[in-house]
């Protein structure tokens, strides 16, 4: 193994629950509609941190590009099991699916974090992509996170 090679280790998930205040505007100027949807709180858990999703501690805003695809920008506080507070911003792409199928035929992000010096800010220092998946009843999305290492 080189320098260069890369492994993906999970890390942890996370479920986020939204709102039911959403609102999209538009159409923008040059194309597309801008949208706001809250978080309303969550959970997360995995091998390497657990806790919660802050309630009303941000919120998703979305751009709705012309052709179908979503520029996911989601901003919102994180707290650690051991109280630390984390603030992650997740940015990536969304690609909605052919008619008739409730999952997104793309959803990956890149999360950046930032974390107080302590136990979690490898959070800080470490590249971490992820996939999500929607889901309803009630409205939330799930991530599934790795570390390249």
């Amino acid at each position: 193994m080189t320098a260069a090679d890369c492994t993906l280790e999970h890390v942890f998930d996370i479920e986020v629950l939204f709102g039911a205040d959403r609102h999209i505007f538009g159409p923008l100027p040059g194309g597309g509609s801008q949208g706001y949807t809250p978080a309303i709180g969550g959970t997360i858990s995995g091998p390497r941190l657990s806790g919660r999703v802050v309630p009303h501690s941000g919120a998703d805003y979305a751009l709705v590009r012309d052709d179908g695809t979503i520029e996911l920008s989601a901003h919102y506080m994180l707290e650690a099991d051991d109280g630390t507070s984390i603030y992650i911003q997740n940015r990536g792409y969304l690609v909605r699916a052919a008619a008739g199928n409730t999952q997104p035929s793309y959803f990956r992000l890149t999360p950046y974090f930032r974390v107080p010096e302590g136990p979690h800010d490898w959070l800080s220092r470490t590249v971490i992509v992820g996939g999500g998946e929607r889901r309803t009843d009630p409205d939330r999305s799930l991530f599934r996170y790795y570390a390249l290492v």
